[in-house]
């Protein structure tokens, strides 16, 4: 399992022999944004135990491997012990731990190698920027497409009237994409490099078409062309 944490919220990836089988994230309120960086950290692990719960239950997992990339939530976790400020978030993670019947691994996961999870962790910024909706129009126009919702978008940019968000309250059809169905809708999508892969294996296990536009300006995802993927997904 992967896990990191953002200003914005938290992400986590469950991997099992080397391939993603789930993942999931979060938001944080406006209590746990001001904490400070490390609470975060331990509190994104603990948040990833509870959501991948039933999986690791279904999977009679007893020991998992754990890999953050903060290097003193991994130190206080290995030791079980923190500082004053540390404790409440370090005593939750051995009390998930052992309402799920498991022994853990944690290791410190390098930043760079741990590109899931932080994009996960950061989707409540996902499309800062808004596409211009006149060459989104004419773009729809001109190959005679209708997309029906906006995917990764929040309520400031969104393309579409529909769209689904990460963030709760703003008019959003649905929150959380990746854990939504979305056939019976030509979505229009525009996520984060990184949950490219996700992306792409939703849409063939749906079987459905979908308007993607990837960041290409991005340095591409791992060794993966993925515009020869987003060419042949299937």
């Amino acid at each position: 399992m992967t896990t990191d944490a953002a200003p914005s919220g938290w992400g986590s990836t469950l991997e099992k022999e080397q391939e993603m089988i789930a993942m999931a994230h979060g938001t944080w309120n406006k209590k746990q944004a001001k904490l400070a960086s490390d609470n975060r950290e331990i509190k994104a692990i603990t948040q990833g135990l509870r959501s991948f719960a039933k999986t690791l239950k279904n999977s009679r997992v007893q020991s998992l491997a754990i890999r953050n990339d903060n290097s003193t939530a991994v130190f206080d976790i290995r030791k079980w012990r923190a500082s004053t400020s540390l404790i409440k978030e370090i005593k939750q993670v051995p009390q998930t731990i052992e309402k799920l019947g498991i022994q853990i691994q944690i290791t410190r996961l390098p930043g760079v190698k741990n590109d899931m999870a932080d994009a996960l962790s950061r989707l409540s910024r996902a499309g800062d920027y808004k596409l211009m909706e006149k060459i989104f129009q004419q773009t729809c126009l001109q190959m005679n497409l209708n997309p029906t919702i906006d995917l990764f978008s929040q309520y400031f940019n969104n393309i579409l009237p529909r769209f689904m968000s990460t963030i709760r309250g703003h008019g959003e059809t649905a929150i959380d994409a990746l854990n939504q169905t979305w056939k019976k809708e030509l979505p229009w999508i525009h996520p984060p490099i990184p949950l490219l892969p996700a992306v792409l294996k939703k849409i063939r296990e749906e079987l459905i078409e979908a308007i993607i536009m990837p960041h290409y300006g991005q340095a591409r995802y791992g060794t993966q062309n993925w515009q020869t993927r987003l060419l042949n997904p299937l």
